[in-house]
């Protein structure tokens, strides 16, 4: 529809001046407009000009999905929440206790203790099962309930790992 186009439109400057990347960001509009947007719409059974936020609040949405501060499902959760209530995403994450661990001061002690619980796939890792790896990756995200940023508990585990070998 115009009213979508136009949205999206919107979003895509306001966040192409917040120095982004235009053809990433415009894909990533799209597919949150074209999915989760289209899918809460139908649901409930409105039109976009009845949504209660607004491009500044999407492009904050987008913003914290890029920074690490929300991984996509939290993301999902949080548009839900937005979609709902009008308030703007880093309210809603931080209140929902959604803020991703994207350091690794943060994630280190989650792994200390998957390794302390789980010495096993650790002896297995280092006799050459390398699947054992993302074993101790999901421990790690089992204990921070999905908290942790995934691609850094990859890394951080993997480094751990060889640093034992």
């Amino acid at each position: 529809s115009r009213e979508t186009a136009d949205f999206f439109e919107s979003v895509v400057v306001l966040g192409s001046r917040r120095d982004r990347d235009g053809a990433n960001l415009a894909k990533a509009v799209s597919n949150w407009l074209s999915g989760e947007l289209a899918r809460l719409l139908n649901a409930k059974g409105m039109g976009i000009d009845d949504i209660s936020f607004g491009p500044a609040e999407m492009v904050d949405l987008l913003d914290l999905i890029d920074d690490g501060t929300l991984s996509t499902a939290m993301a999902r959760s949080v548009f839900e929440e937005m979609f709902d209530s009008g308030r703007r995403p880093a309210v809603i994450a931080e209140e929902k206790g959604l803020v991703q661990i994207s350091d690794a001061g943060g994630v280190q002690p989650a792994i200390d203790e998957a390794f302390t619980q789980n010495p096993q796939p650790v002896a297995d890792y280092l006799a050459g099962k390398e699947e054992a790896m993302r074993f101790l990756v999901g421990q790690v995200m089992k204990i921070t309930r999905g908290k942790a940023n995934p691609q850094l508990a990859t890394r951080l585990v993997r480094e751990k790992l060889e640093s034992m070998r």
